[in-house]
């Protein structure tokens, strides 16, 4: 899931952008909508994929603690299994087209700041993030496994600009309908500071596939607009390079600070 790895380093600079105004507010909430369409270079029929996750996080110190969780709808060929807003195309699976949807995974994670390096060379987050299949894998809305991933993100602010680049690995348990093969992912963009309330940016973000099809390359680009001091919204698109990228998607998320 290239584009959620890549909110998440977004945010990362977001939050680094926003410091001063939230250094009292340790909770945030999220909510969003993500809707995506493609083939993932194999089936003649596109799979549609609606994503709808909530999240929060706290932070202490260098700690940032994280759940989330989703309400999923699929629609499309019975061989792609929809994984936080994602497709994963399942080798000799089932073809034949079906709609489902109820909830998807839960993932807890957790983020520490490295105040090991100098801030004049670059910021720098790990990550590991656990899920749990909450997901029911007979409607395709989740492998029925439990994954794991850990992450590094690097950023550094060069007046209003602030590039970025995430690297994940993750480990993914095999579902009932075959072997899933653990994969890397790489994020790099970067952040603009427009005004006080509003940035935007862009990264291109590749991730191994976990099957025998292609792998995924994505161009996402977004825009933060924020409404106060507590609220905030997001704007986003993508668009897929390669095979196994949807062909396009498009999202929005909300995020509140008390």
């Amino acid at each position: 899931m290239p584009r959620l790895t890549t909110a998440v380093v977004t945010a990362a600079a977001l939050f680094f952008l926003a410091s001063a105004q939230a250094e009292d507010r340790a909770w945030k909430y999220t909510a969003g909508a993500d809707y995506s369409s493609g083939d993932y270079g194999g089936d003649p029929v596109d799979t549609d994929i609606l994503f709808l996750p909530v999240s929060a996080s706290y932070s202490t110190g260098q700690w940032t603690y994280k759940a989330s969780t989703a309400l999923v709808k699929i629609d499309g060929p019975g061989n792609v299994i929809g994984i936080g807003g994602d497709g994963i195309v399942i080798d000799g699976g089932n073809t034949q087209s079906t709609a489902e949807s109820g909830f998807g995974d839960t993932w807890l994670g957790a983020a520490y700041e490295v105040d090991a390096v100098p801030a004049q060379w670059f910021y720098l987050d790990v990550g590991a993030k656990l899920k749990i299949p909450t997901a029911d894998d007979d409607k395709r809305l989740g492998t029925g496994e439990v994954d794991y991933s850990f992450s590094a993100d690097v950023y550094k602010p060069y007046g209003q600009y602030t590039p970025f680049a995430n690297l994940t690995y993750k480990i993914k348990g095999d579902p009932p309908q075959g072997d899933l093969d653990n994969v890397f992912a790489l994020s790099l963009g970067s952040d603009y500071r427009y005004s006080d309330q509003r940035n935007f940016g862009a990264s291109l973000d590749y991730q191994q596939s976990a099957t025998s099809s292609d792998d995924s390359l994505e161009l996402f680009a977004y825009v933060n607009h924020r409404l106060s001091d507590q609220y905030s919204v997001m704007f986003y698109n993508y668009l897929g390079l390669m095979d196994g990228s949807p062909d396009y998607g498009l999202g929005i998320q909300f995020s509140y600070r008390p």
